[in-house]
């Protein structure tokens, strides 16, 4: 590895304005993306301005270091990890410069994702063509160094087709800028004694020594990534237009320069789209069909083989969502048509059909017309990647042959061919993506911690790319050469035009220090000594016990290792995971960036301290414990579980925090202070400025957070909620905690809505505190003797028939989560297994037809709603629209809001408030601000910092169905 002396880091201290982080575990953050692989580099600048970037390259070269441009380090082939000074892009190079609709173009910094910038162009019905399944947190930048294409490359092509000029930071430290240029801009700029001037000099000259090797030896399929773009180029100089050397950059994963800025064109956003899903029971037959399904002009189409079906079956979140997929297929081929209108798209979909019948084609094919079905499709695609890693063991389906595309027409005896190779190393592979293109992402099913394991990565990649010449296709169809192909470079393009690469790379960069092992001079793809997972890896510092179960996953090492990198986690756009990242757009507040933490803890990578590392406690410390990783992340990397069991084995060394026990054990002084009356001079002491200032030296609690104010009394000494009706059923209605002392009212309304409804209403009468505050503050010890209690007084209820619902979904969702990881007994599965949210209870009973529409007296207003993170990551948000919507004339929305931020005590703590207070302010807040009617809130936390943030009156759902249910008389 390239030690850097720490004169250079004081140098680029003093000569950059944004972050340069340089200690051991910034660094390892960084060490991996979404491939194989891992390099420790030496130095990561995260730079706020295009100076920092040029004055970083000078030094770097100065020094003799290398550079590695980085974007959201979603690379599959590892273009994003090397030695040197990693360059992160994504965190403050995220604005558009410009825009014009009118020419269908934008102007947009490198490190902006893709997902946010088609919204922005959104609104004048435009979006960029490329649409690779890493949208949500590629970056438009390492979209044009990889030369990203994706679903639609049949209908839009490449980044290189959209490119109209890139800013880049040279090897000479210089900012640029490529794009067409005048014969009189080339003259002076030809005659100027710099690198660029050298450029315009040299590299017509070399693509006419080249000419006819260019012409012949590039792969017969027109999806090729591998090797620099001389044939754009040839096909620039011979046409006459402007010389642009922007094609050069465009696929050139940051070995020519770094990307700092892009203008591209924009496409019209299609204004009808049509999905039909064509089932097939031979992987083989859907393949030679797609020539045919080619000549009706679809916008894509896309293979799911039975093994990605299922997987995805097997992830709560995401198998909801596969309604369209009918029995067991073998494959289903995504056909996509876009056109002016649905009657158009009927139409053409009529003849589809007829066609694929008249050919003899007697499967199931589902449609998909409506927006929702639309999305939810291409959410599973996003999501694929995950999904077909998200299993439970040590071998994983793996990328490093997947990008393989040959001519469509031999698609079919292509995959027979690499089937075969599989075979001959008895492995098995998954198959899916882009069949329109001839582009399958094919990943063997290996596990690295073997040596075996490693070998058949050798003999694979080796197998696969025999095939891949003796079809003329390329070993990179979009995700780029990397780590993982461009060892195979000259053997693809032969000698001469790999000789014509390595100058133009000796042009770009003479001394070799831009992003080096990529193109050209690429090490073994097998090498162990830079994969993640290898042979040596092992994780002696993993909890050898464990509070909270981890059987499932293989143990704690085993779900911090699902993890793959993706870096779904990164999305800042919509849905709720990471909260914190989207805020910050750290690389250490994402799911992402605390699973590498913690794998750099658990392996040694730290040293000895294990988990016991300050800097690991740094990183998890903004882990808000939200669980929506658990349910969007594919993988379903629960960081949530992670880092309660983080803190309980770090607190038995290192003890328990004050805070953190008086917040753990809020139930237990809430009754302490109803025993002995104290709940008004509480209130009165909260509200005190000497106590508050007490409060915030001590226990570092902000001033500036209001607090919660006990009511007059709490709901368990108000008559008796003990109901004598019950023809529809019995409830037990958890009074939990924070509705009890704070919010009886809510309470109250909720025994009166399912008393209006025809329910027995039971209220548990020697409960404990569901244990959630111990629970997210590490106090597992405690949680378990909590959650024992409860179980053995809630059990007779459910033995009894009652269904046990609640109205804070924290509590509820400790019942379904963490009870049976903490007690490991039938006896706690039993109380998940009935357990609701009240809107998932009446949910089902709606689904039941025990509850209807005219049970309900109608209403004229419009409702906003806000669910709470952990009653979305268990699926109750679908629920808890379908609940309000029975109301009939209740107009209902749902706030994209993401998390609130309070996060229970997590936005009390001074250090933390402000984070939360931005976390508010992202999205929910100016959501809530411009929401017409009532706004509901699940959660105590989200009713809480809503009104902190923004003055309004959450309310519960149960308050808004308690108003309208209708009543005997």
């Amino acid at each position: 590895m390239v030690v850097i002396d720490s004169p250079l880091i004081s140098q680029l201290n003093n000569a950059v304005t944004g972050a340069v982080r340089s200690a051991e575990l910034d660094r390892y953050l960084y060490s991996t993306d979404a491939s194989l692989y891992r390099v420790m580099p030496s130095v990561v600048v995260t730079p706020r301005t295009a100076d920092d970037i040029c004055q970083t390259v000078r030094i770097a070269g100065e020094y003799g270091v290398s550079i590695v441009p980085r974007g959201g380090g979603t690379s599959l082939s590892g273009q994003t990890v090397g030695e040197g000074i990693v360059i992160d892009l994504s965190q403050h190079f995220n604005d558009v410069l410009e825009f014009n609709p009118e020419r269908c173009w934008v102007r947009v910094q490198a490190g902006m994702t893709l997902a946010n910038l088609n919204r922005y162009v959104a609104q004048h019905g435009l979006k960029v063509g490329p649409d690779p399944a890493s949208a949500p947190s590629a970056t438009v930048g390492g979209m044009t160094g990889n030369n990203s294409t994706g679903v639609h490359s049949i209908l839009y092509g490449m980044m290189a087709d959209h490119v109209r000029e890139v800013d880049v930071v040279l090897a000479d430290g210089r900012h640029v800028t490529f794009g067409p240029k005048t014969p009189d801009e080339v003259a002076a700029l030809q005659a100027t004694d710099t690198l660029e001037g050298r450029l315009y000099r040299d590299i017509p000259q070399l693509i006419d020594a080249y000419r006819e090797d260019i012409k012949e030896r590039y792969p017969r399929t027109w999806r090729n990534v591998a090797g620099y773009n001389l044939q754009r180029m040839l096909k620039i100089i011979d046409s006459g237009e402007s010389l642009n050397l922007a094609p050069l950059i465009v696929g050139s994963e940051g070995t020519l320069g770094v990307i700092t800025a892009i203008k591209v064109n924009l496409v019209a956003v299609p204004k009808a789209t049509v999905l039909c899903v064509v089932h097939f029971d031979a992987l083989r037959e859907s393949l030679e069909l797609v020539p045919h399904i080619l000549t009706h002009k679809p916008a894509s189409v896309e293979l799911m083989d039975d093994f990605y079906i299922r997987m995805t079956r097997s992830v709560p979140s995401f198998g909801r969502q596969l309604t369209f997929i009918e029995g067991d297929p073998a494959a289903v081929l995504t056909v996509e048509f876009y056109g002016d209108s649905a009657d158009a798209l009927l139409e053409q979909t009529t003849a589809f059909e007829s066609s694929l019948r008249e050919g003899g084609y007697t499967g199931h094919i589902s449609y998909l017309r409506t927006p929702g079905a639309v999305s939810s499709l291409w959410n599973i695609r996003r999501a694929s990647l995950g999904l077909i890693r998200s299993e439970r063991k040590e071998s994983k389906p793996l990328e490093f042959i997947e990008d393989v595309a040959v001519p469509v027409d031999q698609l079919a005896d292509y995959v027979e061919d690499v089937r075969a190779v599989l075979e001959r190393n008895g492995v098995a592979a998954t198959f899916g993506a882009h069949a329109s293109a001839g582009c399958l992402h094919i990943s063997p099913n290996l596990n690295l911690k073997t040596v075996q394991g490693v070998e058949a990565v050798e003999a694979i990649s080796q197998g696969v790319m025999e095939v891949v010449l003796r079809y003329n296709g390329t070993t990179s169809g979009e995700h780029g050469e990397g780590f993982a192909r461009s060892y195979y470079n000259e053997r693809l393009y032969g000698e001469r035009l790999h000789q014509a690469f390595r100058q133009v790379k000796g042009l770009f960069d003479p001394n070799n220090m831009m992003n080096p092992g990529k193109i050209i001079d690429g090490p073994e793809p097998w090498d162990p000594s830079l994969m993640r997972i290898n042979p040596s890896y092992g994780t002696p510092h993993a909890p050898n016990t464990t509070f909270l179960d981890f059987t499932a996953d293989g143990g704690f090492a085993g779900l911090v290792e699902m993890c793959n990198g993706m870096g779904i986690c990164r999305k800042t756009e919509t849905g709720v995971m990471c909260p914190p990242y989207m805020v910050t757009r750290d690389e250490a507040h994402s799911t992402r960036g605390r699973a590498n933490a913690l794998r750099a803890a658990i392996s040694g990578a730290l040293g000895d301290d294990g988990l016991n590392h300050p800097a690991v406690y740094e990183v998890l410390d903004l882990c808000v414990e939200c669980k929506a990783c658990k349910s969007e992340c594919p993988s379903m990397v629960d960081m949530a579980k992670l880092k309660y069991e983080f803190l309980a084995q770090v607190q038995q060394t290192k003890g328990v925090p004050m805070r953190s026990q008086i917040f753990g054990d809020i139930a237990v002084i809430n009754s302490v202070l109803t025993r002995f009356r104290l709940r008004k001079l509480t209130n009165w002491a909260f509200s005190n400025p000497v106590v508050r200032d007490l409060m915030a030296r001590v226990l570092h609690i902000d001033r500036r957070r209001s607090l919660p104010k006990f009511a007059a009394q709490p709901f368990r000494y108000t008559a008796q909620a003990q109901s004598t009706a019950g023809k529809r059923g019995k409830v037990l209605l958890w009074d939990d905690t924070f509705n009890s002392d704070y919010e009886p009212h809510i309470l109250r309304a909720a025994v009166s809505l399912l008393e209006a409804l025809g329910y027995h209403v039971a209220v548990a009468g020697n409960r404990r505190c569901c244990g959630r505050p111990m629970i997210s503050k590490g106090l597992l010890s405690s949680a378990m003797r909590v959650a024992d209690h409860n179980v053995r007084e809630l059990l007779p209820y459910i033995r009894g028939g009652y269904a046990v619902v609640g109205l804070e979904p924290s509590c509820i969702s400790a019942f379904k989560d963490e009870y049976p990881d903490l007690l490991r007994s039938d006896d706690a599965r039993e109380v998940a297994q009935n357990s609701y949210f009240i809107e998932d209870y009446l949910a089902e009973q709606i689904h039941a037809g025990a509850i209807s529409v005219e049970m309900f007296n109608p209403a004229d207003e419009a409702v906003s709603v806000h669910p709470h993170c952990h009653q979305r990551a268990l699926g109750g948000e679908a629920a808890l629209m379908t609940v309000l919507q029975t109301v009939p004339g209740l107009r209902v929305s749902l706030i994209d809001g993401g998390c609130c931020g309070m996060a229970g005590s997590f936005g009390y703590e001074a250090e933390h408030y402000d984070l939360s207070m931005r976390m508010g302010e992202d999205r929910l807040f100016p959501a809530v601000s411009a929401a017409t009617g009532r706004v509901v809130a699940t959660g105590t936390s989200c009713r809480h910092q809503i009104h902190d943030g923004t003055g309004t009156r959450a309310v519960h759902s149960v308050e808004i169905l308690a108003e309208y249910v209708k009543r005997d008389e």
